[in-house]
């Protein structure tokens, strides 16, 4: 089944607030009308002056549309979840938080069952992207190759992830965390020598010296750029620098299921970054296209209406999900992923600074014991940011790091400095709200690419 807008019902109109949009929209459209999205815009007005502020209302009648689910369907319901994030892109402010006037579009009731909005479904604020889209001789989505390096989702041949690890208990996590503060202290003395010593000499100017001063440029730390330029120079086997670079980026894996790093994966992150809008985009990839059995997971019962997100997104995916409201009793919502091949764990996006909320995240990595924990940073944050929340949230081991945003900076150095500080490999990149496309497991090639400016990424998380 799926559901499309019953024809000539949508209207867009302007109300004072939600009670009087509710009303607006029970009088013209009956009982069974849904708010398809509402936002706050200036109104009115003489000369620039005396504008209100009105709520911009799009509701309509759903109905359903009976028939088996097949090919062209599951390219639906990406359509639907691709203007579902537009909206929620459209209506919050940056960060994660959904607003009140949000939580009407993102209102799980609309969907029932196993319904899906239709392409037309969702009402979106701007117009859709179209990119080219490939599809093999059969035409089915089998064999897809999405973006460049690909979420190269080709198969239901693709080995699962390693098998889970054994139990981490708190000593060895504690060791785990030590080893990571560890780190963190030397890349802190570092900076601040690089910042109270003279500058070292220049380099010889056989190419060397135009390299690093690209390395600079995009803001990757002196010493790394320093030492990337001369081992390059005395590697016999180095004629081109950026595919010499690609080889040296610390990357999870070539292909998506293997770059997940298990069967229970968990995301962290500070407030902002896209974990939840990033969670989705995985979810829809491996549970539409690459046919495997997902479960959703949310233990962030702090933000407004972030359960019934997520919910929302499980609803158009066909997905099940679950909430942990305590980590002491996650053990009955486990049980029920006991047939899944993915469970996906989406985690408060608090502040890095909120100590307490951060121990919680302690409690829930031992009680989830996840087989891969990525921590996921916006590329647009500043270096020092970075490492104030590898800081902050240091207290779970992290074994992969996401990048999102890579649309909104045009410097990538702090990225590379990340991977090389830390050891870590990058498991995926995101450059965009489309889904799936702008989500790519990632590449060497490719980040060494927009590295040295010779490519960028194309639009945020």
């Amino acid at each position: 089944m799926a559901i499309k807008i019953k024809r000539g019902t949508q209207i867009t109109f302007e109300a004072k607030d939600d009670a009087e949009a509710l009303r607006t929209v029970r009088d013209r459209l009956g009982p069974d009308a849904v708010i398809l999205s509402s936002r706050r815009v200036k109104a009115g007005g003489f000369l620039g002056l005396f504008r209100r502020t009105v709520l911009q209302v799009s509701a309509a009648v759903l109905e359903e549309e009976r028939r088996s689910e097949s090919d062209a369907e599951k390219k639906e319901r990406l359509a639907a979840f691709q203007k579902l994030l537009e909206i929620k892109q459209a209506m919050v402010s940056p960060g994660e938080g959904v607003t009140g006037n949000e939580a009407s579009a993102l209102d799980g009731e609309t969907f029932r069952g196993d319904r899906t909005l239709s392409a037309a479904g969702v009402y979106s604020l701007r117009p859709q992207k179209v990119k080219k889209e490939v599809l093999p001789q059969d035409g089915t989505p089998d064999g897809v190759e999405f973006s460049r390096q690909g979420l190269a989702l080709a198969s239901e041949k693709t080995p699962p992830p390693a098998g889970p690890p054994e139990t981490v208990s708190p000593e060895k996590l504690q060791n785990e965390v030590n080893e990571i503060a560890r780190r963190l202290d030397l890349v802190l003395k570092r900076l601040e020598t690089e910042r109270s010593e003279p500058a070292p000499p220049p380099l010889p100017s056989d190419g060397g010296k135009d390299i690093l001063a690209k390395l600079l440029a995009a803001e990757v730390s002196e010493t790394h750029a320093r030492s990337l330029v001369e081992r390059f120079r005395d590697d016999p086997g180095g004629k081109d620098f950026a595919q010499w670079l690609s080889k040296k980026i610390p990357v999870a894996a070539q292909e998506s299921w293997e770059a997940l790093g298990g069967r229970k994966v968990m995301l962290i992150g500070p407030t902002g970054v896209g974990k939840t809008t990033t969670i989705a985009k995985l979810a829809a990839i491996h549970s539409l296209w690459k046919k495997k059995k997902v479960f959703l997971l949310t233990a962030d019962t702090y933000r407004i209406a972030a359960v019934k997100q997520v919910e929302t997104y499980s609803k158009i995916l066909g997905i099940p999900m679950d909430v942990v409201d305590d980590p002491k009793l996650i053990g009955p919502v486990l049980e029920k992923t006991g047939e899944s091949d993915l469970v996906l764990l989406d985690t408060a996006g608090r502040s890095q600074r909120d100590g307490v909320r951060i121990e919680e995240m302690r409690e829930l990595y031992l009680a989830y014991q996840p087989d891969a924990v990525h921590l996921v940073l916006a590329a647009n944050m500043k270096y020092r940011d970075m490492l104030d929340v590898v800081k902050r949230m240091g207290v779970v081991p992290v074994s992969r790091v996401i990048f999102t945003k890579t649309d909104e900076t045009t410097t990538y150095g702090p990225l590379l400095n990340i991977l090389l500080d830390f050891d870590r490999p990058v498991s995926f990149i995101t450059t965009g709200q489309n889904v799936p496309n702008d989500i790519e497991v990632a590449s060497g090639v490719r980040l060494a690419e927009m590295l040295l400016g010779e490519e960028r990424g194309t639009s945020g998380a």
